[in-house]
């Protein structure tokens, strides 16, 4: 798997300097952009952050180091499927960096959901795919579309025609590959022969279609290797072509850590623009072990993801956090999102909803044994 086929830059030059390399690799070969500053790595330049700099700031002006994302490197002499599983939910990355005598070599997503796809050959579509998604109409515009995926705190939504039937996907990077960076060129003087776009075009004009899709009673190993062959990040899962949920590599990924880690209460922090010192986590972690205490008879071994994203907003100092809670459990999984000035509060509104949506399938599960008991007596 480990790879040699990456781009150094140095994190002072301009990030223009970069898309030469990514049109002369063209859409069918893996970009793993590093960068470097006096011979040491720093960290990586994803993809989709380079063409949203493209899009939203002077590429000639705007240094490689504004795009940054720090990454952990894996020691060769530690590297473990786990070990690389976890870097890339952890920084949320196409590629992980291995490192052996100041040397660099790199393990492309694709490639390694190939090499463990064979681990999920028992486990079903239905046991991962998560049921809760979003979808537009043909004709809604993208405008709406993007709100709804703010506000949701996702970065994509399935497509469906007047039927209710999927007809494709779109994403938050759709609309900045295809309306927002058009727009910026355009700006700058360079039209290369498109057409200008606006936010209020309909959905249909831009979103990626055919959709890939699968069945609920797929194999997951089946669709690990569609994902590769595609080089797409998530499917469709539907029946009879109405959707029912969605399933992307995260979440294949956050399973097969929680298959690998046999603990009571295993708690992941992710972050996005921003860091959180030791008391938060702490502070955190206290809220989530009260809600395991209340909850631990009913959802039994638990694996916890915390998503907390930073936005362009403030308030007395404070930024506007988008924090995400997804819990792997015994009677299966619950995502809950919430929004709020600061990480603390952010995560307490997502716990609040998250308690919601525990309680609602525990007094359901109760209701069911109820109803079973009252049948078995009078049987």
């Amino acid at each position: 798997m480990l790879r040699e086929d990456y781009y150094v830059i140095n994190a002072e030059e301009t990030i223009s300097k970069l898309f030469p390399i990514i049109e002369k690799l063209g859409k069918d070969r893996a970009h793993a952009i590093l960068v470097e500053e006096n011979g040491k790595i720093l960290g990586v330049v994803r993809e989709k952050d380079l063409v949203r700099g493209r899009a939203l700031k002077n590429p000639h002006e705007t240094k490689v180091r504004s795009l940054l994302v720090r990454t952990g490197t894996i020691p060769i002499s530690e590297l473990t499927p786990e070990r690389v599983a976890r870097r890339f939910v952890e920084d949320m990355t196409p590629f992980v960096v291995v490192s052996e005598d100041g040397k660099h070599a790199v393990i492309y997503i694709n490639d390694f959901i190939r090499f463990i796809k064979d681990r999920f050959k028992g486990v079903k579509v239905r046991d991962l795919m998560n049921e809760d998604f979003l979808t537009v109409k043909r004709f809604d515009t993208v405008a709406k579309a993007l709100a709804l995926m703010k506000k949701h705190g996702v970065d994509r939504v399935i497509v469906v025609d007047e039927r209710g039937k999927v007809i494709g996907v779109l994403t938050g990077k759709d609309v900045i590959d295809r309306v927002i960076a058009p727009r910026k060129r355009a700006r700058m003087g360079d039209f290369s022969g498109e057409k200008e776009q606006t936010l209020s075009i309909m959905v249909e004009s831009v979103m990626s279609t055919p959709p890939i899709c699968a069945k609920a009673n797929d194999s997951v190993s089946e669709v690990l290797e569609l994902m590769a062959e595609n080089r797409i990040s998530s499917v469709v899962v539907e029946r009879d072509g109405i959707p029912e949920g969605i399933l992307m590599k995260r979440d294949i990924l956050e399973f097969f850590l929680k298959s690998q880690e046999k603990k009571e209460l295993s708690v992941q922090f992710v972050v996005q623009n921003i860091s959180t010192d030791e008391f938060e986590r702490d502070e955190i972690l206290k809220d989530i072990e009260r809600f395991m205490r209340k909850y631990k008879e009913f959802l039994g071994e638990v694996y916890v993801y915390i998503y907390l994203k930073k936005q362009k907003v403030h308030f007395r100092g404070l930024p506007l956090i988008t924090a995400k809670i997804k819990i792997w459990s015994e009677k299966g999984l619950f995502i809950a999102t919430g929004e709020s000035w600061g990480v603390e509060y952010a995560v307490h509104v997502a716990l609040e909803k998250l308690e919601r949506e525990v309680q609602k399938e525990k007094e359901l599960t109760e209701e069911g044994k109820l109803e079973k008991a009252v049948y078995d007596f009078f049987e």
